[in-house]
């Protein structure tokens, strides 16, 4: 088993509320120098001591079991708003708010997600080119059918 591997395995076994769940680990850096990030995030919200805790935790596992070779730090954090969501449970969070998906085709939209229905987004988008004549359609892409979505963020 690689360190990504052994990483998420320990994330997984840390967390203890249900509405928490483990986004992604990246591992950065060559052996004797690491940086080991741990994204997590919630079906509500994540909150620092959620972070904390789970960062204290592996990191008392990774002193005991010794899987890191030399010199690493830990980083645990949520994605961020400017990070791609990556599993189908991140999106019910964000309904009512307007994201930018990508499809595994390369077509790019835009719209306000609506609903996630089982395996599907629907999105409000808009079509036409003049104020006038724009229109907002509902559109539907499975879950398959996307390469990446991230939620559009205005300042």
């Amino acid at each position: 088993m690689n360190l990504k591997e052994e990483v998420t395995k320990l994330v997984n076994g840390f967390i203890k509320r249900d509405e928490i769940f483990l986004v992604d680990v990246q591992i950065k850096g060559k052996k004797g120098n690491r940086k080991i990030q741990v994204f997590i995030d919630g079906d509500k919200y994540v909150d620092i001591d959620d972070c904390s805790k789970i960062s204290k935790a592996l990191s008392d596992e990774l002193e005991i079991t010794d899987i890191v070779e030399g010199r690493y730090i830990i980083e645990v954090s949520s994605p961020g708003a400017d990070k791609a969501l990556v599993l189908q449970r991140q999106y019910p969070k964000h309904i009512g708010k307007e994201l930018e998906v990508l499809t595994k085709e390369n077509k790019k939209y835009q719209g306000v997600l609506l609903n996630v229905i089982e395996d599907e987004i629907e999105l409000s988008v808009r079509s036409g080119k003049i104020k006038k004549e724009i229109n907002k359609a509902s559109l539907r892409l499975s879950f398959d059918e996307i390469e990446h979505s991230k939620v559009v963020i205005r300042l």
